[in-house]
């Protein structure tokens, strides 16, 4: 399958050196080519912003524990917008397991524990190498290892894993974190306000509200 490029964008790597918050500055106009791009698709039914990330990535573990960007966008949607977050299967040694995993943990409604859990075991304690690892991350969380496999086959999941498929194959990302608006556009980080960490996200969110709510 196609490989996913891990991208740490620009506005992660210079958050170590950015200074504090620049509020009071007028935010930049939003237009196509800076701050998102048009992918020149039709627009999705529904209003939405598609998240696409990998628990391998190390740009995704910080915007997730660090810098939740997500939430960010969540608390900003307008009203009728939802937030969906895939992982992609294509990158490193679990990545269909991961994504398996993700969409057990969607269904359980215990995807906030399961990606704080996954995030670390990877990136910060480094013990997640096998399947049975995954399931301990689930088992600490009250679901059993057999729990765990009869999901495998549920209705639910394996709806949700489909659905992951349908947008990965339409949307095409070539690099994680990236975020995807009513499925015609593409926000671009290395594009927005950089001047401190909180702008940032903060932009993030501005511009998936605009494009929400952008004429299509």
């Amino acid at each position: 399958m196609k490989k996913i490029i891990l991208l740490i964008t620009a506005m992660l790597i210079s958050f170590a050196s950015i200074a504090a918050d620049s509020s009071g500055v007028p935010a930049a106009k939003i237009e196509e080519g800076k701050q998102y791009i048009n992918l020149g698709k039709p627009a999705a039914p529904e209003k939405e912003v598609i998240e696409f990330f990998s628990f391998y990535c190390g740009a995704c573990f910080l915007v997730e524990t660090k810098y939740h960007i997500s939430d960010a966008i969540v608390k900003d949607l307008p009203a009728g917008a939802v937030f969906k977050k895939y992982h992609v299967n294509s990158f490193g040694g679990l990545s269909k397991e991961l994504s398996e995993a993700w969409a057990i943990a969607n269904v359980l409604g215990i995807n906030t524990q399961v990606s704080e859990a996954l995030f670390n075991g990877i990136h910060k304690d480094r013990n997640i190498k096998t399947p049975d690892d995954i399931k301990k991350v689930f088992a600490n969380l009250g679901v059993s290892s057999e729990e765990y496999d009869a999901m495998k086959t549920n209705f639910q999941v394996q709806a949700f894993l489909a659905q992951q498929t349908a947008a990965f194959n339409l949307l095409k990302p070539n690099s994680v974190p990236s975020f995807y608006v009513n499925g015609k556009y593409q926000i671009d980080g290395t594009h927005l306000d950089q001047s401190s960490e909180q702008a940032i996200i903060k932009d993030y969110a501005r511009v998936a509200n605009y494009l929400l709510n952008l004429n299509q």
